[in-house]
Order: structure tokens, then C-alpha cells, then sequence
């Protein structure tokens, strides 16, 4: 790394400790999402006019009771939070109850409890004269739930998460199985296809009186005969992620009729016309939720603390494993001219692919659109350099309860760094050989608009058949799953551009001979002035050897 453009540090934490959302440590091992007894997408299944659902089969459904009767579903969130629709409340809270593991209303099931509603968080945007937006609320039980086999909270979606339309997802409840019908006394389930919000939206703007379409998100076929009815308002939406676990992402909401077709409805009369089912789309309104279960439990332990380095832990205490659903986030502000080093000391966080269920991302400021990292696994991360004045760090938790993690800001070896200035980059030790075992990461961003363009000016790293040995790999992305070149050798390489306004340089060597590494500039180009190509052709036959350049060419990508 440029060591000369590192500066000693001063940091200011404002530290929001952790949002414990409530599963019990004893459920370390606890999932969201993960239905013991699994019949789900069976696709005769519906609620209106179809068959009930298998015992056990969606354990995070809760049944909402006034008087002991049935009259609005929910989903559970943590051991005493709750997620529902805003329009199943007016002002009743007394003679209000919550039901979990839940199946034949008619006798007590096994592993069945009620809870009292100790309070009603409706959105403060909704409004019961135009009920289709903002239809979302939260509920906080008296007591905790304690998890087993029949009752599991379900998963939140990642701000990120996408379930594109025709994604076949769930509903499920004890709403009426046809228009004016009865309603059931066991658990009925019907799979729903995610509607285009496009085609959402027109649907619905055929309908009378017409509405505000501001927060929803449509599910059913065209042709009708699948839809939730009256009784299954509030109930979740689940759509299946990766790995097998189901997420929340939307509440039943609204409806014309119950299982009506509604194609070509322009040609209807305004009575006969139908729509899909309208659900609230929980991931518009995650911060929200997210807000409001935070509220009373995150707290600034150490409030403001100045100095030169600091230390985040998370749980706050030694020897916890942090839990389900969780959010954290700190900020890091510095005076302008220094730079930010984070240096992890534990790491413990469940490991998957791209790190989709647990993470920890760190950003450049507040803005979600420039990560620097994502790290999951048990092994700590290498330390990360940010050439900025302010940073975030965001934890997510979805799935599993895992360990923790602690790390400082303060000054040390940097392998990991962000470069937002046209400034050079080159490998540590640069002219002098690098270090065996090195593992080196650049993430350079461009201002919006540009690309980044990186000019070798001298490349001296160990030749091998691609580039296993040692190698500086180029990347379209953050997450290292767009590879533009992978270069070894000791021939300069021709200049590197972009896809977009982000590159990601990654040097790793291995336990052998090293060299002299590499020397580069950083410059940024406006999109405008590269021209247009369909393709790319790069002939290194002319070139000294040894060179190994391995390169992923695309219509957006020039050498020049």
C-alpha cells in the first residue's frame, strides 16, 4: 500500500449498541424461517376453495383473538414481537389477544399459547379513510415465546434481497375460503406467484374508489381462483430464499372479492371487478420495522469516545452469542485529512456464500450504495483502510445464532483499503520484494458517472499457469464475484478499466519466492468519453514473456 499517504488516526465513536431483538440464548442454535414439518409449495393447495394446511407446517403464523375469537393472523418476529396489518386495529387493546402454535381453532393444540398485547405500533403514515399503504403494524406481547418444534419466528429479508415476479410464495391462515363463506377452523395455505409492480399498480388503478398504491405489492394469477380472504389480514407473505429458509415479504392487506379474475377488468362493471392480492411489501418498509424494534433497546453505552483508537464489540458482553434478527450499526466520524483503520481481533459470524444470512458491511459515510466490505466466516477479516472521514458499520443477523466479534480503529498494518482520490496504488513494501503469505484488497471507487481506469507502471510478480501462485485480480464488484483480469508475471499489463464506478483489486501471494510487486495509478474517466466497442480484443502475442493475463471481456469493458 501507498504508506505515505497514511495518517495517524483520531476517532470519534457514536456507537448504537446492538439491537437485540429477543430470541434466548439458550436458542443459540435457533432458525428462522425453517419449518420443522415441510409441505409447503404443494400446489393444490389454496385458501379460497382449497385444502388445509400439514400441523407444524408455518409455526412463526399467529392467530390475533378479540373475545377469543379469531380475526386477524400475524407472524412472529422475535420472542415478543409480532408483525400484522394496521388495519385490523382501531382502538380495542383490552379483550386482545395472541395466539402461537396455533392450528384447529376449535381445541387446544399442542404447544399452544395465548399472550396479552402489551402495546400496538401502527405506521405513522397510515391512515384507516386509504388503508392500502402504510398497512403494516407491530405488536409487543406481555411475556416471551419460548421456540420449539411448532413455533419459530419467521425471517426478515435483507435490505438488499430481490424475489423477483413470478416467485411462488405462501400465504396462509384462517380466512374465509370463498366470498361470504365461513370461516375455517384449521390452517389453510395457498401458493401465490409475485405479480409485476408495473402490472400491479394498473390492476389496481381500475379499481373504485381508487387509492394511493405507495407501499404494496401484488400476488395471484390473472385468472382468480387462488387468493387470501376475509380472517387472513395481517398474515405473512413468505417467499423461499436460498438455503431453504422463508422470508417475510409482504402482509395481507387487501383485496376485490376473493379469488375474482381480473382480466381485461376495464371491461367490467366496477362491481364485478377483481385484483390481485395486495400485501404491504415488508422490504419498503424495513427501516421502519427495524426503527421501531430498536426502540428501547439500543442504547450508546459509551456515548461519544475521542481518542486515537477504539473498540466495538458485539455482544457488548464477553462469552454472548448475538442473535436472530438482529440489527447493530455504528458510526465513525474523524476530522477531515485522516483516514480510518479497523483492525478485527475476533471474528465469529455464520459463513455462507457472498455472506447472504449474517454480515457485517462496512460503508464509506451512511451511504448504503458504497460498501467498502462484507465479511461472514469464523476467520478475521484483514485489517481495512478507509480514506475517508466518516464510516458505518452495519450487522445483519437472519438465520442462526452464532458467536461475535470484536475489532479496534487504531493504526497498524493495512490490507485492506479504499481509495476514492486518482492517486497511486502498488503493493506493501513497493519497490522491495513483497511478503510471502500476503493478502492485499483495494476497493477503489470513481465519482457517479465515471469508471476507474488503472494504468501499471511497473509489474514484477511470480509467473505460474493461472496465475496460482501469486496474482493481482481485478474486480467489477465488491463482492469479488465479477472478475474482469487476473494478471501474474513480469511484464507491465495494458490499462485496466472499469464496468462502472467501482474496482476492486485483490494481490495475494503464496509461501514461496516473492518480487517486486506492482506499481499502478488510479485515475477516473467519464463514461462519456470511452467509446462505444461491441468487442474487445487484447493480443499480448508481441509481449516479452513470462506474462500470464487471464481477462473477462464484456461490451462495457476497453483496453487502452
Amino acid at each position: 500500500m501507498g504508506g505515505s499517504w497514511v495518517k495517524t488516526i483520531e476517532v470519534l465513536f457514536c456507537l448504537c449498541y446492538c439491537l437485540n431483538m429477543g430470541i434466548s440464548d439458550h436458542l443459540s442454535d435457533a432458525k428462522c424461517g425453517t419449518p420443522l414439518v415441510r409441505n409447503l409449495l404443494d400446489h393444490s393447495l389454496r385458501i379460497v376453495g382449497g385444502l388445509e394446511a400439514r400441523y407444524g407446517s408455518h409455526p412463526w403464523l399467529v392467530s390475533l383473538r378479540f373475545r377469543g375469537s379469531h380475526f386477524c393472523g400475524g407472524a412472529i418476529l422475535t420472542d415478543h414481537w409480532i408483525l400484522t396489518a394496521a388495519h385490523c386495529f382501531t382502538n380495542f387493546l383490552r379483550n386482545l389477544n395472541a395466539a402461537i402454535g396455533e392450528f384447529d381453532q376449535r381445541v387446544p393444540d399442542e404447544g399452544e399459547l395465548n399472550f396479552t398485547v402489551k402495546t400496538i405500533q401502527l405506521h405513522e403514515k397510515y391512515r384507516h379513510a386509504s388503508p392500502m399503504s402504510y398497512d403494516i403494524a407491530l405488536l409487543e406481547i406481555n411475556g416471551h415465546i419460548r421456540f420449539g418444534p411448532r413455533v419459530q419466528p419467521i425471517c426478515l429479508p435483507l435490505p438488499r434481497e430481490s424475489f423477483p415476479p413470478r416467485t411462488g410464495c405462501l400465504v396462509s391462515g384462517w380466512g374465509r375460503t370463498k366470498e361470504r363463506g365461513r370461516l375455517p377452523a384449521v390452517l389453510r395455505e395457498v401458493q401465490l406467484e409475485l405479480v409485476e409492480p408495473a402490472k400491479c399498480k394498473y390492476v389496481l388503478k381500475t379499481l373504485r374508489p381508487t387509492q394511493q398504491v405507495l407501499t404494496v405489492l401484488c400476488a395471484g394469477p390473472e385468472e382468480g381462483g387462488k387468493d387470501a380472504c376475509q380472517g387472513d389480514s395481517g398474515g405473512p407473505l413468505i417467499c423461499p430464499r436460498k438455503g431453504g429458509h422463508w422470508a417475510v415479504v409482504g402482509v395481507t392487506s387487501w383485496g376485490k372479492g376473493c379469488g375474482r379474475s381480473w382480466i381485461n377488468n376495464k371491461a367490467k362493471s366496477p362491481a364485478k371487478r377483481g385484483s390481485p392480492g395486495v400485501f404491504t411489501d415488508v422490504r419498503m418498509l424495513l427501516p421502519w420495522i427495524k426503527t421501531k424494534l430498536r426502540e428501547g433497546l439500543c442504547s450508546v453505552m459509551d456515548g461519544a469516545v475521542s481518542g486515537s483508537e477504539g473498540v466495538i464489540r458485539n455482544p457488548s458482553l464477553p462469552g454472548r452469542l448475538y442473535n436472530n434478527n438482529e440489527l447493530c450499526s455504528w458510526s465513525i466520524n474523524i476530522p477531515f485529512g485522516r483516514s480510518i483503520l479497523l483492525e478485527f481481533l475476533e471474528f465469529d459470524i455464520e459463513n455462507d456464500t457472498f455472506c447472504q444470512s449474517d454480515q457485517l458491511t462496512v460503508f464509506v459515510g451512511t451511504n448504503p450504495e458504497r460498501p467498502v466490505g462484507r465479511f461472514c466466516g469464523s476467520a478475521p477479516p484483514a485489517p481495512v483502510l478507509i480514506d475517508s472521514h466518516s464510516a458505518s458499520i452495519h450487522f445483519v443477523t437472519d438465520v442462526t445464532n452464532n458467536a461475535s466479534f470484536l475489532l479496534c480503529a487504531a493504526m497498524g498494518c493495512v490490507t485492506m483499503a479504499l481509495v476514492q482520490e486518482q492517486k497511486a496504488v502498488h503493493s506493501l513494501d513497493y519497490p522491495r520484494s513483497y511478503s510471502n503469505n500476503s493478502v492485499c484488497r483495494w476497493v477503489l471507487y470513481a465519482p457517479e458517472g465515471h469508471v476507474v481506469k488503472l494504468d501499471f507502471n511497473d509489474f514484477d510478480l511470480e509467473q505460474s499457469e493461472l496465475c496460482k501462485y501469486d496474482s493481482l485480480t481485478v474486480y467489477g464488484d465488491v463482492d469479488a464475484g465479477d472478475e474482469i483480469a487476473k494478471l501474474c508475471g513480469r511484464t507491465v499489463p495494458p490499462p485496466v478499466l472499469s464496468y462502472d464506478n467501482v474496482m476492486v483489486l485483490q494481490f495475494s501471494s503464496d509461501s514461496t519466492v516473492t518480487f517486486r510487486g506492482f506499481h499502478a495509478t488510479v485515475s477516473f474517466i467519464s463514461k462519456a468519453d470511452i467509446p462505444k466497442v461491441s468487442q474487445v480484443h487484447v493480443d499480448f502475442a508481441d509481449a516479452p514473456k513470462p506474462l500470464e493475463v487471464f481477462l473477462n471481456c464484456n461490451d462495457k469493458h476497453v483496453f487502452r
